[in-house]
């Protein structure tokens, strides 16, 4: 990863970072850790421990009741980083839930919050129909609303309100396929490639393609986790970044059909032919599968649905049409990290071996 000297938080920023637990908030956590001029606030209902001594893990349920949280220590937050998600079967269900937990995340702001000068608000390529199908590419962030609604649409027009009322600067980034280490999100392409590979090797199997050869042979982008949490410094630090919407990828394209055999290799697997299969289907029952694993190689005990989501895989790996990210807006603003989509990810398969997440 290429990383020029970026604007940072200003000394004495408390930052707070909703969905401390994911990919995302992982990786902000981790990039801020152990600074002595930044406090980091984990937000979770099941945070992490604090890896270092300026990060403060606080549990907290954001759709019940938050009287038992530490009302001086968030007093001092002066940035707010939600990359907070809800899973839901299927993209008009998963509306609602992400909606409302926006809502309370940003009430919860207000009420404990008074010294906030800056929200960063994580969204995706679906705010440019890529989960819909083909759409305008290179998505630009000028380009208009899709017609069908989405949450990623009514948590920014939530956070654009609040921030016109109470003076609140914001950033809105939008990454596609985060690639990280994070153990409790699913919604990780890491964490798929590591496990179904994993799994294909117990079973003594080449490590196929499992989607349809169009999605073999599609353009596509990724964003690795540390250059996000990377851009979200950035967002919320450099006056250029305020109140504007910023697409953040990794900076190059790839075909998964050019990269299956470096990945191949990194689990020490042959890389196999296309082979379209849904695993939300045909992975049903690899939960003892995988607990075997775990015990055979002392892994650490997660269980298979907290690692991987199967249907987040059909959905990476059956997407037929190119999925590409205008990034020249982040560059002329002032971002200038980039990074090699395939080290990036054969070095994040390598780190969860070596974390023993997966064997």
């Amino acid at each position: 990863m290429i990383e020029p000297a970026i604007a940072t938080y200003p000394k004495g920023s408390t930052v707070l970072v909703v969905g401390a637990s994911g990919v995302i908030g992982g990786a902000v956590v981790k990039r801020l850790a152990g600074r002595d001029d930044v406090s980091v606030i984990a937000a979770a209902r099941k945070p992490e421990s604090p890896v270092a001594g300026n990060v403060t893990a606080l549990p907290v349920d954001l759709t019940g009741t938050d009287t038992q949280c530490d009302k001086a220590l968030l007093s001092t937050v002066t940035h707010v980083v939600y990359c907070a998600y809800v899973d839901a079967p299927g993209w008009q269900a998963q509306n609602a839930p992400n909606a409302r937990l926006f809502t309370a995340a940003m009430d919860f702001a207000e009420r404990h919050c008074p010294d906030l000068r800056h929200v960063t608000l994580l969204q995706g390529m679906k705010a440019y129909g890529s989960h819909l199908g083909p759409f305008k590419t290179p998505a630009k962030e000028s380009d208009p609303r899709i017609p069908q609604p989405h949450f990623y649409y009514d948590q920014e027009d939530d956070l654009l309100a609040r921030s016109a009322r109470l003076g609140w600067t914001w950033s809105v980034l939008r990454p596609h396929v985060v690639i990280g280490p994070a153990r409790r999100s699913p919604l990780n392409l890491a964490a798929v490639l590591a496990v179904y590979g994993a799994l294909c090797r117990a079973r003594g199997e080449a490590l196929t393609f499992p989607g349809p050869e169009a999605a073999f042979d599609a353009v596509y982008q990724a964003t690795d986790a540390g250059l996000l949490a990377r851009a979200v410094e950035w967002a919320g630090s450099d006056p250029r970044a305020g109140g504007e919407v910023f697409n953040i990828t990794n900076g190059d394209f790839f075909r998964w059909r050019h990269l299956w055999p470096a990945i191949a290799q990194a689990m020490d697997l042959a890389p196999g032919p296309v082979r379209p299969v849904r695993l939300a289907e045909t992975m049903i029952g690899a939960d003892a599968e995988w607990d075997r694993l775990v015990a055979e190689h002392a892994l650490e005990p997660n269980r298979l649905d907290a690692l991987v989501s199967w249907p987040f895989a059909d959905y990476v790996f059956h997407t037929t049409h190119d999925v590409m990210a205008d990034t020249l807006k982040c560059r002329q603003a002032g971002f200038l990290v980039f990074a090699d989509s395939e080290a990036v990810i054969v070095n994040r398969l390598t780190e969860l071996r070596d974390l023993k997440i997966v064997p």
